[in-house]
């Protein structure tokens, strides 16, 4: 598995994004330490997929809707 740098979204990464005309930030966890109450969402997601290895910028589609999602922030782990 390649460890997070901060450029793209990875498992591990906070990720601040636009949907539906909501900024939202969750953490990409794992499956176990899924909580979505606490923004804690697990990497097998659908969410979470459509977002992986997408940059701050990019537009993705999700939910059949083209440019649905607007990557705004991603940070490390701490």
């Amino acid at each position: 598995m390649v460890e997070p740098d901060g450029s793209r979204v990875a498992f591990g990464t906070t990720v601040t994004f636009a949907l539906n005309d909501q900024n939202r930030t969750i953490t990409i966890v794992g499956n176990d330490e899924a909580d979505p109450a606490a923004g804690l969402l697990a990497f097998s997601a659908p969410l979470c997929r459509a977002m992986m290895g997408g940059e701050v910028g990019d537009l993705l589609d999700f939910a059949n809707k083209p440019d649905a999602i607007e990557i705004l922030a991603i940070q490390m782990p701490t």
